[in-house]
């Protein structure tokens, strides 16, 4: 039994006339009868009986029809799933995030995105510590990481940038520096500290090593009064009173029953990335899809501008200009990535567009690979 007797069958049975169905399957009415016969011999019972000048499905024929009708079905949606999943359009992607990604708008844009282009494509988020994450991309768990940098220098694994962005100054509400538009390096020389104590398998490690750095090189007096395992529970304890902290600015926006963020002052500026990081040479076209729309959608640098908004400050601007939440961050604007490049000591490249339609068979690469410690 070939899928052709399948077929041949349901057009009989939907046209209750062999003379229509061989028209409908261009066909010659003698080769369809014989192949309805031949179908009927395999199975060694009768499915159609002749009343009067037209023709009937026995009980056989009608049980047969249904059964046959689902079966070709299937072999059509898995025909529309083998070509949509060779495409990229169909089948699942696996997004792991460490804790701060989770909050970067364009990050949550970026999902979102995708998952209104291809909604045949099941998308699964998890959120892990960043050594975690690249063991789940080497074992295959994961797809594609959202990671702090530094850039995990692993062969094995293909590392772009997706953003930069400044820290903030989370303080109370109550406190003296709440009034200042921004907070210079200076301003927190002996002030009480709350900062994540930097596991070695933690996002917060690298970023605190260059503050004990700043703190260092300028003569000021880093006083730590409390280590946290994460960022959030930073800001949960500086809305406690406990002292104030320093956080990547896509956090701006928690707490702001209790906190304020204002803009951390330092020269050089501090600058923080957001990594994405996938298996080098992955032939899948589910991840080269994302990873083109993800080349289209990074913002690459999101800058603070003036004040932090607070949540009672209405809606917060978006790189796309449309409004967001006020747990958005914040003010955010786009940088020249070209110029972003220029500091970070890459040549400047021009990146193309590629549009995340049909036609997308493969990821543009546009990034160089980011160097281990680029921060």
């Amino acid at each position: 039994m070939e899928l052709r007797h399948l077929r041949y069958f349901c057009a009989v049975a939907e046209e209750m006339h062999v003379t229509r169905a061989a028209e409908r399957l261009r066909v010659a009415q003698p080769a369809l009868t014989q192949q309805i016969k031949a179908l009927e011999a395999e199975l060694k019972t009768p499915l159609l009986r002749r009343v009067g000048r037209g023709i009937e499905l026995t009980e056989a024929g009608a049980a047969f029809w249904r059964e046959a009708q689902g079966i070709l079905d299937r072999v059509r949606a898995a025909a529309l799933l083998a070509k949509g999943t060779a495409r990229g359009f169909a089948g699942n992607l696996a997004i792991g995030l460490t804790e701060t990604a989770t909050f970067a708008p364009p990050v949550a844009k970026l999902v979102k995105h995708a998952r209104e282009l291809w909604p045949g494509v099941e998308l699964s988020l998890s959120q892990g510590r960043t050594s975690r994450l690249i063991a789940a991309l080497l074992e295959r768990r994961t797809d594609v990481a959202f990671v702090r940098s530094p850039a995990p220098a692993i062969d094995a694994l293909q590392c772009r940038l997706f953003l930069t962005e400044g820290l903030v100054v989370v303080l109370p509400n109550t406190h003296p520096l709440a009034a200042n538009e921004s907070v210079d390096v200076s301003a927190l020389d002996g002030e009480p500290l709350i900062l994540p104590h930097g596991r070695s398998d933690g996002e917060a490690t690298e970023l605190r090593t260059r503050i004990f750095a700043a703190f260092t090189r300028l003569g000021h007096n880093l006083r730590i009064v409390q280590e946290t395992p994460e960022y959030i529970m930073a800001i949960n304890l500086v809305a406690a009173g406990l002292g104030i902290s320093l956080v990547p600015a896509v956090l701006a926006g928690l707490r702001n029953d209790a906190v304020l963020y204002k803009p951390f002052q330092s020269t050089p500026p501090f600058r923080t990335d957001i990594v994405m990081v996938t298996r080098a040479g992955d032939p899948s076209p589910i991840i080269a899809n994302f990873l083109a729309l993800a080349i289209q959608d990074a913002p690459h640098e999101l800058a603070i501008d003036g004040d932090v908004p607070q949540a009672t400050e209405g809606h917060a601007e978006t790189t796309s200009g449309a409004p967001g939440t006020a747990s958005d961050v914040a003010r955010v604007s786009v940088s020249n990535p070209a110029a972003m490049r220029r500091r970070k000591g890459s040549s400047p490249t021009k990146s193309p567009a590629v549009p995340p339609t049909a036609e997308t068979a493969s990821v543009v690469s546009i990034a160089q690979r980011i160097p281990v410690g680029v921060g």
